[in-house]
């Protein structure tokens, strides 16, 4: 019999990358960025496009399930944003934030304290503001029996950029897991999860290949949205408490971060999880390869998979490139989203 959900919330992060008094702070701290030219840390990481009024529209319209939007910001808002909206709530960093750890500039500090938000429920989707809902989304791709829904593909992780950010913190992720996980066969009962039919017959082999070690050599990590149980993040804590005050205090993103994928491995780990096929819940494209800007505007347009992920990944400061791609983007959301929803202004 099928368990129902909990409350759903959604959380998402926002910065405004033109502000001048957060510019002017973020600028006492430059100097700590640990690699000038890793695109974590570069000026496209905090570009605003001016599209999160068509995340709210898409939001509105084609997930009414979700319970509560948290907003988490450094403090600007967007000029538009009706703040009396009864589903959002405004988060500011501080507000949840251990003071110790602010002002922070990195993202994995902002998403690994969020089980400290006052009234976020139990379940929630993690979304970034590149992160967009383009049509109809049902709960069930969310969560499914009060667990979050995820896809299992195992496979062999490996390093090949030494100076990057993000292939450390995957590696700093897996070894937690691996100090709980490392030195036991998988239970019997969660192996139906790592072979599940729904992930497709060749997914299927790879992971029955996997599962059969008893060191946990890695997992593909889809750029989707994320669906999470707080209380595992607060068991992460509960943990590894050093290991997460000590990240914590790098204020840019740094090759010794944790990020939000611990708990998602966690749950596969843990059995905890409903299998699902991500491959048609969502898509993500950088928008630094030839033609995928058509391609983006071609998905928002013919409206296919629920979530489309718009990586700024535009490479250089070339400002007027940004605005023609800004404005073809906007073209296109303007033709399925030409109504204000009710988070935006009159």
């Amino acid at each position: 019999m099928r368990k129902a959900n909990s409350k759903i919330d959604v959380v998402v992060t926002w910065v405004d990358g033109c502000d001048p008094e957060w510019l002017a702070e973020k600028s006492k701290y430059d100097s700590e960025v640990f690699n000038r030219d890793d695109s974590n840390n570069s000026y496209q990481r905090f570009r605003d496009w001016g599209l999160m009024k068509y995340w709210f529209r898409g939001m509105e319209k084609y997930m009414p399930f979700v319970n509560k939007i948290f907003f988490i910001t450094w403090g600007h808002l967007p000029e538009w944003l009706n703040t009396d909206n009864e589903k959002l709530v405004v988060v500011n960093h501080k507000d949840y934030i251990p003071k110790e750890y602010l002002p922070t500039y990195n993202s994995n500090v902002i998403e690994m304290n969020i089980h400290r938000i006052k009234g976020l429920s139990e379940n929630f989707i993690m979304f970034n503001d590149d992160t967009f809902v383009v049509a109809p989304a049902k709960e069930t791709q969310f969560f499914k029996n009060d667990l979050p829904c995820d896809m299992l593909i195992g496979k062999v992780t490996y390093n090949c950029d030494i100076l990057g950010v993000f292939w450390h913190c995957v590696f700093n992720d897996l070894g937690i897991i691996n100090k709980y996980f490392g030195f036991q066969r998988r239970r019997l009962k969660d192996i139906p999860k790592w072979i599940s039919p729904v992930y497709g017959y060749r997914n299927m082999l790879r992971n029955l290949n996997k599962v059969g070690f008893k060191k946990v050599l890695g997992f593909e990590d889809q750029h989707l949205v994320i669906s999470h149980k707080k209380s595992v993040l607060e068991k992460m804590w509960e943990l590894e408490y050093d290991a997460l005050d000590k990240m914590c205090h790098n204020r840019f993103r740094s090759p010794m971060d944790i990020n939000h994928w611990l708990m998602r491995y966690w749950n596969f780990l843990t059995g905890e999880f409903e299998p699902i096929n991500l491959d048609k819940v969502g898509e993500f494209y950088s928008l630094k390869y030839e033609g995928a800007l058509d391609k983006v505007c071609d998905r928002i347009r013919k409206q296919e998979k629920p979530i489309l992920v718009i990586n700024d990944s535009l490479e250089g400061f070339d400002y007027q490139r940004f605005l023609e791609c800004q404005k073809k983007i906007v073209e296109a959301f303007e033709s399925i989203f030409p109504e204000r929803s009710s988070f935006e202004l009159n």
